[in-house]
This record gives C-alpha cells, structure tokens and sequence, in this order.
C-alpha cells in the first residue's frame, strides 16, 4: 500500500520578496507571479518571502520550484505552468487558453512592453525620487534584511536601477549635488536652481506617464479586462504594476494622482484583478519565514539549481558577487592573522618563561648549597673550640 504522502503530488513553492502595504510583495512581478499561480494553480503551491536573492539560480525574485525543477523569471514561471496545464492530472489551467494566435502575439508584446514601461514608472517611484527612497523605499527594505544587509542592500538595489532610468529619462537630477551626512544619507541644500529642475523634470515625468496609461485605457476599450471577462497573463502583469503606483505611502504620490485624477479606468481594471484573486476559494499556503543568520551572509544556491554563467550576469551583479567574496577573503585573512599573531606571542611568552624557571631553579639550588656549606664550617667550629685539654 502507498503511503498518503507519496500519493500527494508535489506543491509548487514560490520564492518572491515580502509583502507590504496589504500587497502581496514589495516587487511588481513577485505580485504577477502570485497572481498567475492563484489563477491557474489555486491551493497547490506555497509562498515564501524571502530577502536574499542570491538562493535563485538568476540572482533574482521571483523564482519557482517544483520536485527537482527550478524556474526564474516570471515569463519562465508562466512557461512551465503552461506545461504542467497541458496534463489534465495537474489540474492547472492556461489563463491564456482562449485567446487567439493574433491575440497570444499581442499578448507578449505588450507584456514585455508593461515590464519595460510601466516597470520604468514604479522604479522611478521606488529609486528614483529622494523622499520616496529615503522616507519609504529604504526604511521598509531595512526592515526585511538582517544586519549588515539592511545597511547596503538598499542603496545596492537604488544603484542596480540607476542605469535603466537614466537611460529611460526617468533618473532625478538636481543642479547641485546634495550633501551627504556620516552614514551617506544625502540632505538638501536649498538652490533655486533645484526647484526649477526638478519642476522641469516632473512634467517630463508627468507626459511620459500619460503617454503610457493612455495605451491601456485604449487597448481596455472600456471593457473590465483586455481581452473577455476573465483576467489574462497581460490583465496579471499590467494590475500588479499599477497597485504598487497605488497603494505604498509615497511622500511624493505624483503617479497615483495622475492614475486617479485622469485613468481611473486603470485603477479599476487593477482592483477587479485584485479582487478576482482574491475572491479563489482555495488560497495558497505561506510557509514560515526563514530564519536570517550569520550564514545567510554567504551565497549559497538551493539543492542544485542551475549555475548562472558570469557571461549572463549583469555588471553590478557580477561586481557586487565578486567584492562580497573578496571581503570574505579578506576577513578570515584578518581573523586567521590575528589567530597566528596570538599563537606565536603566547609560544615566545612560554618560551622566555622557561629560562628564568631554569635560572630560578639554578639560584635556589646553590643557595641552599650555600647554606649548607655554612652550617657545615658552623658545627666543625664548634667542635674545635668545645674541649681545650684536647
């Protein structure tokens, strides 16, 4: 007879970064994944937030396991799923079954185009805006990683992000540099010259916001998802970007009042994915958190996942990943120094000890040679001198 345990097929585990803001994640597409596993896959998988990146065989969240199979990326994730719907023992299901060959085209265009676009305008908000970084970004980011990570792991990720948005036209800039106080925390400097700049830049912003939302309110037509009455892999994608310009506290709220104030089709079209998902009887299990320790601090990968190629890291990864093991190096170097330094004081101490025990031993034995010699003549004296008729 089988066992129950072996009869149970296997739960998918979802690896994405943690939840805030009564959101799923902090991260748009760890949002997405979840969102397409509960739609497609609902009670069989489990999610575990996780704050180190590093145990994913990309170096990023969100990633899947299933059994022995270890999948990244989003795209990746909806590709194996797709897979696993292909049997009908899975009992998942293709959100994307009913579209067209036309419409399953434009459905991966414009996901890439949401990631791309709309992925540019929650970075922006998240990295790119001073008060929102410093106020929420890296306070909240500090408040999932244990230490030291909290102290740069933030401004790591601000960094990994600088490159796309300065190329997008989205990167902050002000005529003056700030100054920065002990711990690298920028303050204002009051100039004129800022307050015009950053004018400038939020209209930019502002248009190239617009410019976006309106293809969506477009490709909608009005309708409660892009394509029917049931959400799509595109209706998951764009919904889980736009509550993240919705719901985190931003002390600039600059994209949640243009998306309430002129495309509130979009932010009902978000809620009604939000609610969809979350009105699925069967919802999914939250494993419990993972304990952070020393250990945490080295890269380790999970039961053999594939290894990434240096080749097929970005730069910053690659950098970052070889100044953590150079630190490491240089650290047990240091200890291992310290350790040897310590070994051999404590030898020349012993060492410089035993000579003045042997000196030592040397003065009190011919002290006691002395003394003897002494009492010696003393009694030979006293018998000379004790009887004169002798």
């Amino acid at each position: 007879m089988m066992s129950t345990a072996a009869t149970q097929p296997t739960l998918c585990t979802l690896y994405i970064w943690p939840s805030r803001w009564n959101l799923l994640s902090i991260e748009p597409t760890c949002i997405a994944a979840v969102f397409y596993l509960q739609l497609t896959i609902p009670g069989k998988f489990e999610v575990v937030e996780c704050t180190n990146p590093d145990v994913s065989p990309s170096g990023k969240l969100p990633f899947l396991t299933h059994g022995h199979a270890t999948v990244s990326s989003v795209p990746a994730i909806i590709s194996f799923v797709s897979s696993l719907a292909k049997s009908t023992s899975s009992g998942a299901r293709d959100l994307d079954a009913y579209l067209s060959a036309s419409q399953r085209a434009k459905r991966i265009a414009w996901c890439s185009h949401v990631e791309a676009n709309i992925g540019d305008l929650v970075a922006y908000s998240f990295y790119s805006l001073d008060d929102n970084f410093w106020k929420l970004t890296n306070p909240t980011m500090a408040s999932m990683l244990p230490i030291p990570q909290r102290y740069y792991v933030p401004g790591r990720i601000r960094e990994m992000h600088r490159p796309r948005l300065e190329a997008a036209g989205l990167w902050t800039q002000t005529a003056s540099e700030p100054g920065k106080d002990s711990f690298g925390k920028p303050y204002k400097k009051d100039d004129p010259k800022d307050e015009y700049a950053r004018a400038f830049e939020r209209e930019k912003v502002s248009a190239q916001a617009k410019a976006s939302f309106a293809l969506y309110v477009k490709l909608l037509n009005g309708g409660k998802f892009f394509w029917g009455e049931r959400p799509t892999t595109l209706d998951v994608y764009l919904a889980s970007h736009i509550l993240l310009l919705l719901d985190p506290p931003f002390p600039d709220q600059l994209m949640r009042s243009i998306l309430e104030e002129s495309y509130p089709t979009l932010v009902e079209h978000a809620r009604n994915v939000q609610t969809d998902v979350s009105q699925i009887p069967r919802q999914y299990l939250v494993a419990p958190a993972q304990k952070q320790s020393l250990l945490s601090l080295i890269p380790r990968p999970l039961s053999n996942p594939p290894k990434m190629k240096e080749s097929q890291m970005d730069e910053a990864d690659l950098r970052f990943r070889r100044m953590r093991w150079m630190w490491f190096a240089l650290a047990f170097g240091g200890v291992a120094y310290h350790v040897a330094q310590l070994l051999i004081k404590v030898t020349v101490v012993r060492a410089n000890r035993r000579p003045r025990r042997v000196q030592r031993r040397e003065a009190d034995q011919e002290h006691e040679a002395d003394v003897t010699d002494e009492e010696d003549d003393e009694d030979e004296g006293a018998q000379d001198g004790g009887d004169p008729s002798l």
